[in-house]
């Protein structure tokens, strides 16, 4: 698979995603880096109720879930001070107005810019 991913400290990172493959290959990335993975969920209510239920440290949300958009988890994210953020192939156009400031991963996007995304975003000093 490439190079050995950095390890992180292991962090409980939640994944939507509803895509099957992206959602594997994104799992693993994860776990080679050390992180604990909760889900992934590829629907709206699940990552909704991992998002409410879970300890995590963060969450990488696919910004398009079977036509339902993922900003209902990012607003309980938001609420309960968990960061996160967006994997998605869309525009500053499909993100809500209130996420915009969001970082996100644009797909296809490559080990280095996940492995330095979660170093920025969920690595607490």
């Amino acid at each position: 698979m490439g190079a050995q991913m950095p390890a992180l400290p292991e962090l409980r990172i939640l994944v939507v995603e509803d895509t099957l493959m992206l959602a594997e290959v994104l799992v693993d990335q994860l776990e080679d880096c050390g992180c604990h993975v909760v889900g992934p969920a590829a629907h709206l209510n699940r990552g909704m109720a991992l998002a409410q239920s879970e300890k995590l440290d963060g969450a990488l949300l696919d910004v398009n879930l079977n036509s339902e958009r993922c900003f209902p988890i990012a607003a309980v994210l938001t609420a309960r001070s968990i960061p996160f953020a967006f994997l998605t192939g869309y525009g500053d156009t499909a993100i809500a107005p209130e996420f915009r400031h969001v970082p996100r991963l644009t797909k296809p996007y490559s080990s280095a810019d996940l492995t330095r995304l979660l170093a920025q975003r969920f690595v607490h000093a």
